[in-house]
């Protein structure tokens, strides 16, 4: 997998924003669509520096990828693991896992209808709908 490559597309999908905002589902983000948790100290209305959300970037691409690895044990097609690692940064590992008939028809090699799964799903429809089409289009392509 072209790590430098998946980054690059995931600065370009989630933007990006030095102060911490509301993102489309209400909560509080910052830099490349970093999801603040409670215990962090993010103080709003403060410009945070680029070099501090690039390191968070690079920390949370590398948990993104560590989960698809995981969720992709046993899958033999490489070109699936950037698509998952994808999903993974927006969704996380749990939510990413409960794809469970698009990891069936990974597992039995039809990407078409894994592609059909990414966008039969509240992700697709309500959450992100460009960026869903979009990854499922590049599974479908993997047939």
């Amino acid at each position: 997998m072209d790590l430098e490559k998946l980054k690059n597309e995931i600065k370009k999908e989630e933007g990006y924003r030095n102060v911490v905002y509301q993102d489309t589902l209400g909560f509080a983000t910052i830099g490349y669509g970093h999801l603040v948790k409670p215990k962090e100290k993010f103080i709003k209305d403060k410009k945070y520096d680029r070099k501090v959300l690039e390191k968070i970037f690079i920390y949370d691409v590398n948990i993104a990828t560590r989960d698809a690895k995981s969720l992709c044990k046993g899958i033999e097609n490489e070109d699936v693991l950037p698509i998952i690692s994808h999903m993974c940064f927006q969704l996380g590992r749990t939510k990413t896992a409960k794809f469970y008939k698009m990891f069936d028809a990974i597992r039995k090699k039809d990407y078409y209808e894994a592609g059909n799964q990414m966008e039969d799903s509240l992700w697709a429809r309500e959450h992100t709908p460009r960026r869903a089409r979009e990854l499922a289009h590049r599974m479908r392509k993997l047939t």
